[in-house]
Order: C-alpha cells, then structure tokens, then sequence
C-alpha cells in the first residue's frame, strides 16, 4: 500500500508524504553509489585520512527530516511498497543494511548503544568480527560490570550476544574457563587484558591489532564513553580484514541530531568519534543545524578540518550538506485535495485548501495540524476562517478543541521532552484514561524509547507553552512551574518504587534532572538518589553541563567529580569543587563524599575532621552522627568513640545495632557481631538505599565467613551486586570469602586468588586486608612458610593506617609465630584483658577447617 492510499487511514501523517522528495532522494543515491565504490575499491579504510562517509540533510523544524530519513530508510531496504516518483531502490551485493540512531528528546550520545547497532548491522554476514568483539567485552566488563549485554538482534534475527560470546569463548587460549551468556564481570575484563596483553590469542591476525590492545587498556583503566565510541574503530579494522567483495554495506541513519549539538560540543564529540571511525559506513544525517566538523578552528572534536571532512565544507563544490526545501504547492494542493471528505476528513472547500496551502508554506507538520483541526471541528464543511493561521496559533487552535483534562495533559507534556500517560495524567490531575486518549492524537509522536515513549514535536511544544493567557483555561508561568514540581514528584516516587532496574532509574533521574534544569526547580531528594545509582559516573555523562548559577547545575558540578575519575582525582576535585560558594545541602552531600573518599583511600583522619565539622553544622543529623562514629572506630579511637556518642547519640536503632557489632567484631567476639549488619541491611533495603545495603551484606559475608558458616552459593549474589554497583571494596571482600572457602585447597586457591588479583589490579588498588587474610590461612593450612614469610612482611612494612580491619591479619601472624603489630582493644567486661583469646579461637578453627 503506497503513501497515497495510506491517506484513507484517520491516522495518516502528511509528514509521511513526499512527493516532491526527488532531489533529496538523488543525492543520497548518489553518495550511497559513491560510498558502495569506496568500499568495494578498498578505499573507505581507517588508513585514509579524508573522510566522505557523511551527508547532512538540515532544516528547521516541522520541515520532516525525520520523516525523510525514515522513508529513505525503507526505501533503500525494499520496504516501500509503491516508491512513486523514487522508483526501485539501487541493488548491490551483498544487500544494503541499515542502522538508526535517534536522538529525539536526548542530551546525550549514548556511544556504547551506537557501536551495538553498528554490530548488530554486520551480524548476518556470516562473518566474524574479534576485535570489536574482544573490546567491547572488555569495555562493558569494566564499565557495567554485572549487567548482561543487551539482548540485541540482527535485521534477521541473528543473536548478537551469543556472536560475541561465542568470539570470545573461540580465540581466548584458556579453553579450560569458557563464558557463558550471563553478565560480564570485572573478571571477566581482567582476563581478556591478560590474554591480550599475553598475546595468548588463538587468532594470529588478532595478536597484531595494536589499536586492541590501547583500546582494552584504556577501558580497564577508565571505561568512559569515548573509549565506548573508539570501538567503532574496532569494528572497522575487523571489516578492513574481510575479502573486499565481502565487506557489508551500512547505511545509518542518525536522526534528530540537533539535540546533542551544542558550543561545548560535548555529546557531539563522542559521535564524531564514532563516524570518523567507522569510514565504512555511510551516515545519512538528519538535522536542524549543518555538522561544523569541516571547520579548521572546531578544536573540541577529535576529528575535524576540511582535509578530514572535505565533503562537509558548505563551500564545497560537492559539499555533502543539503538544506532541505518546503514541499511545493502542487504537492500540498494535491494531498488536500486526497484527503478531503476521506476516512473522517471533513470536505475540504476550495476556499479552505487556499487558506492551508498559502499558511503551511510548505511545512509538512503544518498540513497534519490542519487536518486535525478539521476533523475535530465536527461539520461536514468546516469554515474556511478556521485556518491558515500560523504555525503557533495554528497549535493552539487544535489545542483549544481538546477536552478540558486533554488539554491539561497536553500542557503536561509540553514541559517533558519525553513522558508516557502515567506521568502527566498524575501530574496535570487528569484521568489515566485522558492521558491516553491524547498520546492517540496526531499531535503526538510514539517511538520506542524504553521508559518514556512519547513525545510532542518542539514546535507543539513551544506553541503550547506559549498560550496566551486570554485562553481559556491557560495556565500561567506560576501554574507551569507547579505542574513541574508535580511532575518532579511523580518521578521521586517511582525512582522509590524501582529498586531492581538501574538503567529505568537512569532514565527517570535523567528526565528529573531536566525538569530542574529547564524550570530551575530545587529537588534535595536527588542527592541521595542519584548517589546511590549503580554507576553513578554513567549517568553523570547524560546530565546537562554543570553551572554556577543554578541549584541543579551545582548539582551536576557536585556529580561531574564522578566523570572520568580515579578515587585520587575525584578526592583533588571534591576538594576543590566544596572551597566555591555552593547551596548548603550541595555542599554537606559534596563534603560527606569527600570524607568518604579520604577514609577509602586510608586517611581518616581527614575524613573525621571533615566529618566534625559537618557534624557541628547540623548537630542532628543522624548520618553524621553515625559516620562520625564509625570514623573514630576505624581509627581504634574507642574511648573518643564512647564519648561521641554520649554527646551525640546515635537514635537509629540499626545503626546502633551496627557500631556495636563492629566493636564486638574488634574483640574477636564474631558470632555476637553477625546481628548488627544484618539487621541495618534490611532497614536500608527497605529505604531504597542499596548501596548502603550491600556494604552491609558483604561484611555480614565476611565475619560468616571467619565463622565457616558460610557456603559457596551464599558468595554469588553480592559479588553480582557489588559489579554491577562497580563497588570495588565489596567485590574484594566477596572475593576473599570465596578464597577462604578454598584456602588449602592447591588448584582451586590460586584461581581465586588470581580474580582477587586482578580486580585489585581493576581498581588501581593495591593488596590488603582480605587478601592477606586469605593468604595467610591457605599458607597455615598448606604449611607454606614462603607465603606466609611474604605475607607477613607485606603487612609488618605497611605504611597505610591500620584500621580495626586488619586486626584478623595480625592475628594470622601472631599465630604463625609472628609478634604482633597491632594492639588490640579490651574485651566487653572491662577487666582489662585485650581481646586475643577470643581471636585466637576464631583463627584455631578458621585455620583447622582445612
């Protein structure tokens, strides 16, 4: 069924017609035939320097640009039923295969998802592609450790995930450890570094990929999305080794491009760095603005100048950059005239196709909303004063036939670059049931998005938000800013209610993030939420870019210490960022975290003088009570800790309950220290803290563990969790129970102490505690005097300060015969005793459970 016969359909859009597309049509012909020759010349490569794999389609907005990019889409993949004046689309061989990247209501460019696409594209070749497979293994191992790989299939289903899991299972030298289809760990990173680095790869080819190995390197260091977006890279050099005649052909369409352009070219760098990577595949662009990639003065993207990009100079005799025209009068007169009196088309009078064709100008979007308007204007015959407004007026004319909570729903929407029924109807106070009968209408547009499928065009939009206030029923800027801030709440409840997905959170903190930005609203709920999402540094690469003069832009300032980072240089910019002028909540959530960040990095001295001074600005505060308390317990200062807390107590049963286990813990009384954990656990699970949780959980592990009351299933979940929070601490603490459960065993230790290792490695870390502890119990069980010499001397010249922690590892040494390097604190009863015969028993059965 062609386009015109589509018209019959009520639902019909006249952005979908374009009869008069011809020339835009001729020169995507013309460069695909262009770039159809490079690659099968060999010239579309990486080694060469000019890149002509671009053509720029731009125009202003409601000109359908995304609907010519959807069309041409279809149209070079055989799917247009009748092409009209288009005709048959060219044939080559191998056959043409698309990809489409769509940046609707966006602030990001999302390079990892980009570079899955492109894989999918070339996934029914036949072919393998090792290098992208390899590094986009290693990448998401690091930077989503725990979570599966998008089950993502090809254009004819092929499995893409099970492709690059059966790459890696195939040229990976260790036979004996094949992965499966679950989530990619750190480890799982850790041993595709070593293989590469080993040159133990069973691909001879793939030993000589240089750019593998700076890739997996990179990625094991810092797995940021422009390392994502150097994978194109990879899978460019795995194309250039296939036969010519076998190279696949890509088209991608990349629409909406406007959105993640802007001056500090942030979001737009990371595509640049994806096309420029990839010269074997053409990029149909579709924009409201030109690429300025060809400029030689654009220094913030990787790739640019005329002599990389000379097809995209707008001077440029064959400048692949094409502004898109309106549709003629011939064409607006003739879908009119079609759809006049059809498929609940009211009859359309000369005298109103007039007014239409002469107000549209050519817009497709403006024809849409004159029919919408005619079709709800409830007569046979509408009056021709009904139209040829202009474009806003024109909205809100539409707008103003819509029942009273439609339209309420509409102004809803109108502030969300995304939304779905439920946000608005509960926002605007409307029925569910209205909310849904609006996204029907045409003024909406449905996409796939994952959370938040619907859309208004940004015209609508604009035109909506700029009602007059004569209207009846308009909402002022105060009645914008409240439905706002009910929005705001609608998504802080469903963040709470979505304890399970991490990406949905994702999604809705992002959206909360843009209500704040767009209608400089304050939401102090985000500061908690946002700290406790799994890969926090993730989602501070999708948030707008921090600013001096907004709550939320400070916000953003507060979460860009996650950007990119090391636990050094986010202390240095932590320590930085909290010495400018900051809202007080911004700055006693960026000083906590810093202190957080000194007491990791083995100097809680810092952290407590941080802490107090906190504390002495809110001397309520319930967390800093606690945190203060905790501090002065890492430090064995247990006699300021007693006097802490009559000053300052602590009123949060569970966190009381915890502080009193972990002083039960120092004592060597383990069984009595099981409970504190346990229960502050469950209250921070039940409070939507995860991340506080886990930290629970594995301690919980861990003194269970010293307990040997522990089995090997109990292990699985919180070294899950703890990847997929890329909580580094907490995977080597479940790593080192995994090792105890196995310490004396000379097969299966080393194994896990080579996991222990590398995630150590992972996390530009150095060995501690647990592993010495694990360390010490395989060498006592083994009688392996070297390891145990080795061990002993690492923790006797440690320069670190000795937390309450490494008391187990003292007490390995001194029952190995070693004196003991750390005094111990007095015993319950307050007799004096120190706590070593309490230790002792726990080290005699740890050590003789062998």
């Amino acid at each position: 069924m062609g386009d015109f016969d589509r018209i019959f359909d009520p639902h019909f859009a006249a952005v979908d017609l374009f009869t008069d597309r011809g020339a835009e049509n001729r020169v995507f012909t013309q460069a695909l035939a262009r770039h159809a020759a490079r690659v099968r010349n060999g010239t579309a490569v990486l080694g060469r320097a000019a890149r002509r794999n671009v053509v720029v389609f731009y125009g202003i907005g409601g000109i359908g640009k995304t609907e010519l990019s959807k069309r041409l889409e279809r149209w070079v993949l055989g799917e247009l039923p009748d092409p009209g004046d288009w005709g048959r689309p060219p044939s080559y061989e191998p056959a043409v295969r698309t990809v489409r990247v769509d940046f609707h209501g966006s602030a990001a460019v999302n390079a990892v998802d980009i570079v899955l696409r492109l894989r999918a594209a070339v996934a029914d070749s036949g072919n393998r592609f090792p290098a992208f497979d390899l590094g986009l293994a290693a990448w998401w191992s690091f930077a989503s450790p725990g979570v599966p790989l998008p089950d993502l299939r090809s254009g004819r289903g092929s499995d893409v995930r099970a492709q690059i899991t059966d790459t890696l299972n195939d040229i990976l030298s260790d036979a004996g450890a094949r992965l499966g289809v679950g989530p990619l760990t750190v480890r799982t990173g850790m041993r595709l570094v070593d293989a590469i680095r080993s040159r133990r790869l069973r691909d001879r080819t793939l030993r000589d990929c240089a750019p593998l190995g700076a890739v997996i390197d990179q990625a094991r260091l810092n797995p940021t999305p422009y390392v994502a977006a150097t994978l194109a890279g990879l899978l460019s050099w795995d194309m250039e080794r296939l036969p010519v005649a076998e190279r696949p052909l890509v088209v991608a369409f990349a629409d909406a491009v406007e959105y993640v352009q802007s001056e500090e070219q942030a979001q737009e760098r990371l595509l640049n760095r994806i096309v420029h990577l990839s010269p074997g595949i053409l990029w149909v662009v579709a924009s409201r603005s030109t690429l300025t990639w060809a400029s030689a003065a654009n220094g913030l993207l990787p790739a640019s100048g005329p002599q990389v990009w000379p097809g995209l100079r707008l001077d440029a005799p064959d400048a692949q950059q094409h502004l898109i025209g309106d549709l003629s009068d011939t064409d607006v007169d003739r879908y009119l005239r079609a759809a006049s009196g059809t498929a609940g088309n009211p009859v359309l009078g000369p005298e109103v196709i007039d007014r239409v064709r002469r107000g549209a100008h050519g817009l497709p979007l403006y024809l849409d909303l004159s029919l919408s308007i005619a079709r709800q204007a409830g007569t046979a015959s509408p009056d021709e004063t009904m139209f040829g407004r202009p474009l806003p007026e024109l909205v809100i004319r539409l707008f103003a036939d819509l029942p009273d909570q439609e339209r309420d729903v509409a102004r809803a929407a109108a502030l969300v670059p995304r939304f779905d029924p439920g946000l608005v109807a509960r926002a605007s106070g409307a029925l569910d049931g209205s909310a849904r009968k609006f996204c029907a209408r045409s003024l909406v547009t449905r996409d796939t998005h994952p959370v938040f499928p619907y859309r208004l065009h940004d015209a609508v939009r604009a035109a909506i938000a700029d009602e007059s206030l004569s209207s009846g029923g308009a909402w002022s800027a105060a009645d914008r800013a409240t439905c706002a801030a009910a929005l705001l709440e609608v998504l802080r409840e469903r963040n709470a209610e979505e304890s399970t997905d991490p990406e949905r959170r994702a999604y809705l903190l992002e959206l909360s993030v843009g209500l704040c930005t767009a209608h400089t609203l304050r939401a102090p709920w985000l500061l908690e939420a946002i700290t406790d999402l799994p890969g926090m540094g993730g989602l501070a690469d999708r948030l707008p870019a921090p600013s001096d003069t907004t709550w939320i832009g400070m916000l953003c300032g507060f979460l860009e210490a996650w950007h990119d980072r090391s636990l050094r240089q986010r202390i240095a910019y932590l320590d930085d960022f909290t010495s400018r002028p900051l809202p007080d909540d911004i700055r006693r959530m960026a000083l906590r975290w810093l202190a957080f960040g000194h007491r990791l990095a083995g100097e809680p001295e810092t952290a407590l003088r941080i802490l107090r001074t906190l504390l002495s600005e809110t001397p309520d505060s319930e967390t800093l009570r606690y945190q203060v308390a905790r501090t002065l317990r890492s430090l064995s200062r247990y006699d300021d800790l007693a006097r802490h807390l009559e000053q300052h107590p602590v009123n949060d049963p569970t966190a009381l309950a915890r502080l009193r286990s972990d002083l039960a813990y120092d004592r060597g009384e383990i069984a009595a220290s099981l409970a504190g954990p346990r229960e502050r656990a469950a209250r921070l699970r039940a409070e939507g803290r995860h991340s506080a949780a886990l930290e629970n959980e594995v301690t919980l592990l861990w003194r269970a563990t010293l307990l040997r009351r522990t089995a090997p299933g109990d292990i699985d979940a919180p070294m899950r969790e703890a990847e997929r929070y890329a909580s580094w601490f907490d995977l080597r603490t479940a790593l080192a129970c995994k090792a105890l459960l196995v310490a004396g065993d000379a097969t299966a230790f080393p194994r896990v102490a080579a996991e222990a290792t590398a995630v150590v490695e992972a996390s530009a870390g150095s060995p501690g505690w647990r592993e010495w502890t694990a360390a010490l119990v395989h060498g006592l069980r083994l009688g392996d005097r070297r390891l145990i010499e080795a061990t002993h001397t690492a923790w006797a010249s440690m320069r670190r300060h000795r937390t309450p922690a490494y008391i187990v590892v003292d007490r390995l040494c001194v029952y190995a015969g070693y004196p003991s390097c750390r005094a111990l604190p007095q015993t319950a009863d307050g007799g004096g005793r120190d706590a070593s015969e309490g230790w002792h028993a726990v080290i005699r059965d740890l050590v003789g459970g062998a």
